[in-house]
């Protein structure tokens, strides 16, 4: 008896998962099309975003869902919101049609678990404009070439600052320096200078509290002197051998020995001992009133923003100082469609309706939204929350789209070799204050122990 309810159980869940994901297709959609041919966008498809924990955090996706079925009214979608690993969700099927991944997910779930459909004749067959995309986020859905993620949102890094701070000091608004095109680095470091103050050999205000270990923000300064840290055609990695990423390296070093710019972790944690730690005792990490700027993404500006406000302190965003081979850390995650759903025009329709202002509109509209996608929606004020944009400079989280650079090791090298080249950078900083090791001695080992191996790999 107990074997029977067992298994009329697991009867039960496959019955639930088909009525859930409908029948996949057994083979692989390609996404070629015939020229001029028409999608038929009607039937029923899924779509799956895992990270939805929260009512809040499912808003953008049931919104987006709402709007697109509005478009396409021969089209029934369904939400899925449980969560699991998603390779393994993959290989069962227990996937939707559409389903949430990381940039950094993109070339596995493409190239070597080949489970994702190519969206570029679709492209062409929706009569998409992807000039009004930013460039890079359609750089972070490439895989040798083709589309498959769907950004659904646009994030660079920007600085968030301690307004009251700089007028106090008698500053230039950086915000009116950026309209002037003099918000560069070597104001930055003035900046810095000036507004770092000390008492009795310890720090009581910093100029800026930098994540030093974190990719988007190092990565910027391997290129922004004119550097090329990697080389995927001559499969080589240059981080010491090229003097021009060396200067980017030794320029945000020096930054940092001067004192007036605070060197953190990726997760914003002090990485100071000893006698390095102790001029910094007295601060507290992440304080906005002790760290005049800091860089931020678009989520973290609530959080941050709040903080100031129970200060109530005066402040503000803007760009991140411009390198002289002006360089900015980009992201974005976003949507793929599964290569065995069964189908394709009303999947691959609703994944690239993420292109369009209705459906950035809808997405980012929602609490829990973020950057459009869409350049035309720059200006918009929708996104612009939750704070006033009559106040707070918005404009920094759009500006130099064409210094984006990819903000995650992940996105510009092998994996194998990403592992290597990440941890050896993520302890660059900490190794150099705490005498634990030079910059170039790091740079160096990890150049050649990154191409040892990828002389090793097909």
């Amino acid at each position: 008896m107990k074997v029977m309810k067992r298994c009329a159980a697991v009867l039960i869940v496959v019955a639930l998962m088909f009525s859930a994901f409908g029948c996949k297709s057994s083979e692989p959609q390609t996404g070629e099309l015939d020229e001029g041919y028409v999608p038929d966008v009607s039937g029923k498809v899924t779509i799956t975003y895992q990270l939805a924990t929260t009512e809040i955090a499912k808003k953008s996706v049931t919104q987006y869902v709402t709007a697109f079925e509005k478009q396409y009214p021969n089209v029934k979608v369904t939400t899925d919101f449980s969560k699991g690993d998603t390779a393994l969700r993959i290989s069962s099927g227990d996937i939707g049609d559409v389903f949430f991944l990381w940039e950094t997910d993109v070339y596995n779930y493409a190239s070597v678990n080949q489970a994702l459909m190519p969206l570029d004749s679709y492209v062409e067959a929706f009569d998409i404009d992807l000039s009004n995309v930013y460039s890079s986020v359609l750089d972070f859905g490439r895989v040798d070439g083709q589309l498959y993620m769907i950004a659904r949102d646009y994030n660079h890094l920007v600085m968030q600052y301690n307004k009251d701070a700089v007028v106090a000091e008698g500053l230039t608004d950086p915000v009116e320096l950026e309209a002037q095109d003099a918000w560069t680095w070597d104001t930055f470091k003035d900046y810095c200078a000036a507004l770092t103050k000390s008492d009795g050999g310890f720090y009581t205000q910093v100029g800026a509290s930098l994540r030093c270990a974190y990719a988007p923000v190092y990565i910027p300064f391997l290129e922004g002197w004119g550097g090329t840290w990697y080389d995927n055609v001559n499969k080589k990695i240059t981080l010491y051998s090229d003097e021009k990423v060396l200067d980017g390296v030794n320029e945000m070093l020096a930054a940092i020995d001067t004192g007036t710019v605070y060197c953190e972790d990726h997760a914003g944690l002090n990485i100071y001992q000893g006698e390095k730690a102790t001029p910094y005792s007295k601060l507290v990490a992440n304080d906005v009133a002790q760290f005049v700027f800091q860089d931020v993404e678009f989520p973290m500006l609530e959080t941050v923003g709040y903080a100031y406000d129970s200060y109530d302190i005066d402040w503000n965003i803007v760009s991140m100082p411009k390198f002289p081979t002006h360089k900015v850390g980009a992201g974005a995650t976003g949507f793929a469609v599964y290569n065995k759903t069964n189908n394709p025009d009303a999947a691959a329709a609703l994944c690239l309706f993420l292109m369009s202002e209705d459906g950035q509109t809808a997405y980012n509209g929602a609490e829990g939204g973020s950057v459009p996608n869409v350049k035309a929606l720059a200006d918009s004020d929708f996104w612009k929350v939750p704070f006033d944009p009559e106040v707070i400079n918005y404009d920094a989280f759009t500006s130099y789209p064409e210094a984006d650079t990819r903000g995650l090791i992940e996105l510009c090298v092998p994996p194998d070799i990403a592992k290597i080249v990440s941890e050896g950078l993520e302890n660059l900083a900490k190794n150099h204050i705490n005498g634990i090791k030079s910059a170039e001695d790091t740079l160096k080992e990890v150049e050649e122990q990154a191409n040892q191996l990828w002389t090793t790999l097909s």
